[in-house]
């Protein structure tokens, strides 16, 4: 996370690491280092501000907001320079205000460009008004559009020529609003009974909304939390599995046993477990059950939050403590949809899983899927476990490829829970810590006990982070640590300020990310309106038949040689799966030794339901007790994603920052063919303007392409295995009885050694296979697009008076800029 901050003492508008402020946020660290470069360097990889002897300089200063990533940052601090930039007339200068030395890299370097000299009387304004003005932008553009809309319908030309390009006008005006684009996903990852729940519960200010870990009760199923943004009640859209899929579930086996038991007394109540699935047929829950599923897909509406709470808590919470009329095990996933909400969920999904080790298989698809659509991660553990626990590691540790080269996310962010769970006597024994030691600032033991554990444990785990063994991997994200107490939060009468509860700072992140994510619509928006009112304006000048001739000419050659930029990346890729399929057919059979010996219990005791379990699932079985899934799959492919991920990381980069001349959307960002539109005279200037607004609206929509295929291209060389490997699994699945174990694993190693020249070589082929269809409709896409627009811009209409809208572009063009 970056903030974007004044610095008080010389009024320098600029870009820090939060990890650089204090918890009040009204002071800053600023390293001692004079050299712009390298500061910039520190402020990039987010440095640990020094404390101690050698500690860094506190300075005091205004913060504005919180944004993800630096460019974020960056460009919000740009944007708030040239609104706020004074105008000068001739004759007066301004008179520069006095530097201190100290911010010298700062203030007499461009090479930040995020800084600006600003009034201090002005901060509050302007920050204000910004916020109003990137909803306002919008609305004047609607209208401008809207009021051209109107002109253009009032047309009545019926030469064919008008009545064309007019039908094209409408035709993108009214898809203007048609953003379908999806909402960027946060997942919160943890076991069950770390405060999930609770945390949304807080970050959401819905106090009970979803159920929390109390009296054995926890949220059971997957659930999706967004914004109601048509009306005012609370909406719960829940997901059932089909009755296929419940009979073959229920079918499984003759025994109850072999079904979870806490699914079956779920459903059917605590006496369910003593009996036969005969009998649980006859049951009247069973034909409800049957009832419920015929549905398919229940909706709950109810204004009230606490009626509609009630209502769904069947549907998502596991209660031990009083089992049956549950109907959580019967669940896909459940979306509810939050009213007055806008501020923090109108374009993000918050996705609240269930805990560790649920081992239903249509889930675990659907919680597999659900990693790699995240944008941003937040891993959630008990502050008195979160160093020493298995589970959040493990969870970091197994989805980091999911997350990174095979997904989407850019952020990470461990959340310690439950700080204002303290004994204080308690803690300063295990801390070695004395009373005198921790009091200060008028704060009674306990809260001092709180804040200085949270600090620790915030320093702790970022050591741990660094030195793990995917450091390296987790370079690639930005990772944040928060010690938060949802409960305190809530509790008017707790010690803790909201603000040291820090649920105040993660709600920041998501209005931050949601206006981000806003202000990005808004100028996509106003860019098309632009190109919409640039093509009225190209249709009506006059052009003769050399010009037409030459601007078609040129756009055929710059489009031959721009597509060839993406053609040396294909190869790129083929050479380093080449080498994994080497490495897989050399190493494989041993690889998947070693895993299975790694994880093999010394006393083998209950392994063989495991591994049968692993098998009837195509290879992948997380047990409950597990840290990490038994994935025989990711086992087998480990060679291949190690030879690739390096390159792939480098060609699909999750990070617009971490962007290089090898990445797809690097070249992407590059192509274009205005250099043979640069207006020889003012009269083409509107085909060049025309041009440019179909390029970025072209390119904005491949390069979300680009990041939904690559994740389909990533998951290749496992789905490949996966289904060449079903037979295998199939077969030692079916053994059973003394014995059955060392069957099992006979008949899985003889399917991989009967497989592996072939299935390693098909998993290559098929990744490159698809690889290649992305370039070809990267490069089919531009071709035929532009190729549209150009022919469109170069039709002819003068001798017909359309429009003039020369001052409505120049409006949508300051309205631009003020985004």
């Amino acid at each position: 996370m970056y903030a974007v901050i004044t610095l008080q003492e010389s009024s320098e508008l600029t870009v820090i690491p939060t990890n650089w402020l204090n918890e009040q946020k009204t002071q800053c660290y600023w390293p001692p280092f004079m050299s712009p470069e390298k500061c910039l360097e520190m402020i990039k990889n987010r440095v640990e501000p020094a404390k101690g002897k050698n500690a860094w300089q506190q300075f005091n200063m205004v913060f504005h907001g919180e944004y993800a990533a630096y460019a974020q940052a960056k460009e919000k601090c740009e944007v708030s320079e040239q609104m706020e930039r004074p105008s000068t007339s001739l004759g007066g200068f301004e008179k520069e205000k006095p530097i201190n030395p100290i911010h010298t890299a700062l203030t007499s370097q461009s090479t930040f460009g995020v800084k600006r000299k600003r009034d201090e009387e002005s901060l509050d304004t302007n920050r204000q008004s910004q916020l109003i003005t990137d909803t306002d932008q919008k609305k004047k553009a609607k209208q401008i559009i809207d009021e051209i809309k109107e002109k253009v319908q009032a047309i009545l030309e019926t030469d064919s020529s008008i009545t064309v390009i007019k039908t094209h006008i409408l035709d993108s005006i009214s898809k203007m609003n048609e953003d379908t684009r999806k909402k960027e996903t946060i997942g919160i990852f943890g076991r069950t009974g770390e405060g999930k729940s609770s945390l949304l519960n807080a970050v959401l200010k819905e106090k009970g909304l979803l159920p929390s870990g109390s009296f054995g009760a926890c949220t059971a199923v997957m659930t999706q939390v967004e914004a109601n943004l048509n009306d005012s009640n609370y909406i719960a859209e829940i997901d059932l599995i089909s009755t296929e899929e419940w009979d073959v579930e229920f079918s499984l086996s003759d025994e109850v046993e072999n079904l979870s038991e806490e699914r079956i007394t779920a459903l059917f109540g605590a006496d369910a477990e003593n009996k036969t699935l005969e009998e649980l047929k006859r049951d009247d829950k069973y034909t409800e059950i049957n009832n419920i599923l015929s549905t398919r897909k229940k909706i709950i509406s109810n204004s009230d939050p606490t009626e509609f709470a009630r209502a769904v808590l069947c549907y998502i919470e596991h209660n031990v403590s009083n089992p049956g009329g549950c109907f959580w095990p019967l669940v896909k996933c459940v979306t509810i949809k939050i009213p007055n909400n806008r501020e923090l969920l109108e374009h993000i999904v918050l996705i609240d899983l269930p805990g560790t080790g649920d081992c239903d298989k249509i889930r675990d698809d659907l919680w597999k899927t659900k990693i790699r659509e995240c944008s941003s991660v937040w891993i959630v553990s008990d502050i008195k476990r979160a160093v020493t626990d298995r589970d959040p590691w493990g969870i970091l540790e197994h989805c980091i490829e999911d997350l990174g080269p095979g997904g989407e996310c850019k952020h990470i962010n461990f959340i310690c829970t439950k700080t204002d769970d303290m004994e204080p006597e308690e803690y300063l024994r295990s801390a070695r810590l004395t009373d005198a030691q921790i009091t200060g600032d008028g704060l009674d033991l306990n809260t001092n006990c709180i804040l200085h554990r949270n600090d620790r444990a915030k320093q702790t785990i970022k050591l741990k982070l660094k030195s793990s063994e995917s450091a390296e991997s987790k370079e690639r994200f930005i990772t944040d640590v928060f010690t938060v107490s949802s409960r305190a939060f809530f509790n008017p009468k707790s010690h803790l300020k909201p603000l040291e509860t820090e649920i105040p700072k993660l709600t920041d992140i998501l209005i931050n990310c949601n206006k981000s994510i806003n202000q990005k619509l808004i100028r996509d928006y106003i860019n098309e309106a632009k190109g919409i009112l640039s093509l009225i304006q190209s249709v009506q000048l006059d052009k003769d038949q050399n010009t037409k001739a030459r601007i078609l000419k040129d756009l055929q050659t710059n489009l031959g040689k721009e597509l060839n930029h993406f053609e040396d990346l294909y190869e790129n890729l083929k050479q380093c799966l080449s080498k994994g399929v080497e490495e897989s057919v050399r190493s494989c059979v041993k690889t998947t030794k070693d895993m299975l010996s790694s994880v093999r219990p010394e006393s083998n005791s209950g392994f063989h339901s495991t591994f049968r379990a692993m098998c009837g699932r195509r290879g992948y079985h997380w047990p409950r007790k597990w840290t990490k899934p038994l994935d025989l799959n990711k086992c087998l492919s480990k060679h291949m994603y190690d030879s690739i991920n390096k390159e792939f990381v480098l060609m699909f980069p999750v990070d617009d920052n971490d962007k290089t001349e090898k990445s797809m959307q690097d070249q992407l960002d590059k192509f274009s063919i205005i250099q043979c539109f640069l207006p020889t005279s003012p009269m083409l200037e509107p085909i060049n303007n025309f041009i440019q607004t179909q390029e970025t609206k072209l390119k904005a929509s491949l390069s979300r392409d680009i990041v939904e295929k690559k994740k389909e291209i990533y998951l290749t060389i496992y789905k490949v295995i996966e289904a060449k490997m079903a037979p295998g699994y199939e077969k030692a699945a079916k053994e059973k009885g003394e014995g059955s174990m060392q069957r099992m694993e006979n008949a899985i190693m003889e399917t991989i050694e009967e497989l592996k020249p072939r299935m390693f070589n098909e998993a290559k082929v098929e990744m490159l296979e698809k690889f290649n269809k992305l370039k070809l409709h990267i490069m089919k896409t531009l071709r035929s697009e532009l190729e549209s627009s150009v022919k469109r811009s170069l039709s002819q209409i003068s001798k017909f008076n359309l429009l003039d809208v020369s001052r409505e572009i120049q409006e949508l063009e300051k309205l631009s800029a003020a985004v």
